[in-house]
């Protein structure tokens, strides 16, 4: 009966996009889509958004442009100036969700020329996707493609088309309604599992609405399943594989939302509505009111402070409720959040000290995360993950509003967070025991981009860095013997830390501390000097194990002596009734990291 359905409407398809094609929108009882409607107050953060990016817009080559001065993922280009593809999509979304006249032939210009960089090759294995610049096509693209640029770009292309059609000119809209179905082609082929969160949720999307509005049957059939699939797997798990994060749990809203917006069909609606529900309860109950801040532990995050951003958020999905003085500076102005108002304690009146435990991964070896929130801190870690650097496996955050501070663990190749080291946790409440060690196939600035080869890097420096964000107050009583405990001081908190177990071959440990743009740090520094080959292949012991405990300036802290064993290549750790176990020689990347 499903499939009648689905086949009937796209039978009826071309006739209802004919009749729906005015201003009143569309509806085929699958998706729907009305004419915008912005205030006044969203108009102005457009025209806000469209006024800083107008200086980094080029009149001649039609897109808004970027300059690079580092390193960057996916990309061949480190410095220079060069067109961006994402941000012009998102500029050009901009100038027409505005309403503004005069910003019509510019986003008309922005949009042809960036469709124009999509790969169309027939027989690419890319084809349907964008660069991220026009200055580096795919085809002689030497870094790896970022096939996500389908479900990102396509996203933007789905508002541009479904919002302001009426005023497109005929032979751009084909333009991009050839280029909407390259794209979710893409997306089809490349079929993300549901663990990858973010584009699990968008390429869903962007299948979903592609097939509806241009009649694509099969992929209708695929859409609908894939969301049933992501629904199940999520609800299986209780949660996001990318869990807690501050990054994509905030597109996955997003994405979630934009879903709720356009897609109609019951049952799908309901896998949706409940789906966005999980997302907010993950957030709201690692908030920590008094710091204001999104407790660890976290999978993915590109800062360790929230961004003013998030406020704002707040702010608007609340209907006002939470107001931390920031109001939302969305471009998406369509977005239309709604946290559900049995959350709302968490961020109005939350109950405190509490202790958070998820289940983040069942299957073994688990990863569970385990998050402590008191009146004055919230200690967040997960029982294992790699310590890339957009992961934070072991955080701790304290302070108020617009005050807060964190620390974090970190291991550094040369300053860099190391992808290949790991970390395995332990927590009860405020008392935590780590141990750190590494795999021999893992990558250096990135877990699967910049792999390492037979295990073999080189260095100048190597340190497990214990690092304190945006603390005036700082102090740390370094110890003369490695293994000795110490105390750290940091605003208005004190850090009981010890370096229980320390072993890299032949190489001998000290303690460093220091600060530098904001930063204080203890490091334990395993190595520094003169350039170095390593090989992880030929490494027999390389682990460290360390006892921390966090407590209020005057209270006590949690001290007393670790029980360390080795046995069978393995290093178990414990203390104060919490072990961790972890292997002494590098070996293969271990799971659910």
């Amino acid at each position: 009966m499903k499939k009648y359905v689905i086949m009937f409407s796209s039978v009826c398809m071309a006739i209802l996009v004919m009749a729906c094609s005015s201003d009143k929108g569309f509806n085929d009882g699958f998706i729907k889509y009305e004419p915008i409607s912005i205030s006044q107050k969203d108009k102005e953060i457009l025209l806000d958004y469209i006024e800083k990016m107008n200086p980094k817009y080029d009149s001649v080559g039609k897109m808004i442009t970027k300059t690079l001065n580092s390193w960057n993922y996916h990309t061949d280009a480190q410095t220079g100036t060069y067109h961006e593809v994402r941000t012009s999509f998102a500029y050009a979304v901009a100038l027409l969700d505005c309403g503004e006249k005069k910003y019509e032939q510019r986003a008309f210009d922005v949009i042809d020329k960036t469709i124009s960089i999509q790969d169309t090759a027939s027989n690419s294995v890319s084809k349907g996707v964008w660069p991220y610049y026009l200055e580096e096509p795919l085809a002689t693209k030497k870094s790896p493609i970022d096939y996500n640029w389908a479900d990102f770009n396509a996203v933007s292309l789905l508002d541009i088309y479904m919002y302001h059609k009426n005023h497109i000119p005929k032979e751009l809209l084909k333009k991009i309604e050839n280029s909407l179905i390259l794209a979710a082609e893409a997306v089809q082929k490349r079929n993300c599992g549901p663990g990858y969160t973010n584009i699990a949720i968008m390429g869903t999307y962007v299948t979903y609405v592609t097939s509806h509005l241009f009649g694509l049957t099969e992929m209708q059939e695929y859409a609908a399943k894939r969301l049933k699939i992501f629904y199940d797997y999520t609800l299986d798990k209780g949660g996001f594989s990318e869990y807690n994060s501050p990054t994509y749990s905030l597109v996955a809203i997003d994405e979630l939302n934009r879903m709720q917006r356009n897609i109609v069909e019951p049952e799908a609606k309901k896998m949706i509505d409940e789906l966005y529900d999980r997302c907010w309860e993950i957030i709201a109950r690692h908030y920590h009111k008094p710091s204001a801040q999104w407790a660890g532990p976290h999978s993915r995050s590109y800062r360790t402070l929230v961004a003013s951003s998030y406020y704002g958020l707040l702010k608007k999905a609340s209907d006002g409720k939470i107001d931390l003085g920031y109001d939302s500076q969305d471009r998406d102005v369509k977005l239309r959040h709604h946290i559900p108002e049995s959350l709302l304690p968490y961020y109005i009146s939350p109950e405190y000290p509490r202790t958070e435990t998820y289940v983040f991964e069942k299957n073994e070896p688990q990863v569970i995360g385990t998050t402590y929130l008191t009146d004055d801190y919230a200690v967040g870690s997960v029982s294992r993950s790699s310590l890339w650097n957009q992961r934070r496996p072991l955080t701790v955050y304290w302070g108020e509003l617009n005050n807060s501070h964190y620390m974090q663990v970190r291991f550094l190749h040369d300053f860099y967070d190391f992808s290949t080291a790991s970390i395995f946790t332990k927590q009860d409440r405020n008392n935590m025991l780590s141990t750190v060690n590494f795999a021999d196939n893992g990558g250096d600035k990135h877990i699967n981009i910049d792999m390492m080869k037979d295990g073999r890097f080189t260095a100048k420096d190597l340190r497990l860095r214990f690092e304190f964000g945006n603390c005036k107050d700082f102090s740390a009583d370094l110890p003369k013997r490695v293994t000795d405990g110490f105390m750290i001081s940091a605003d208005s908190l004190q850090f009981w830390l010890q370096m229980v177990h320390e072993k890299w071959d032949n190489l001998r440990c000290h303690w460093e501390k220091g600060s530098e743009d904001g930063v204080n740090y203890a490091d334990l520094v395993i190595y520094e000097g003169a350039e170095k080959d390593f090989n992880l292949n030929k490494v027999d012991n390389a682990v460290f194990s360390f006892v921390m405990s966090v407590a209020k300036s005057g209270e006590t802290v949690q001290t007393g002596k670790a029980i360390i064993s080795e046995k069978g290549g393995m290093l178990t750790t414990s203390w104060n009734g919490m072990t961790v176990e972890a292997a002494v020689k590098p070996d293969k990347l271990a799971k659910n990291l």
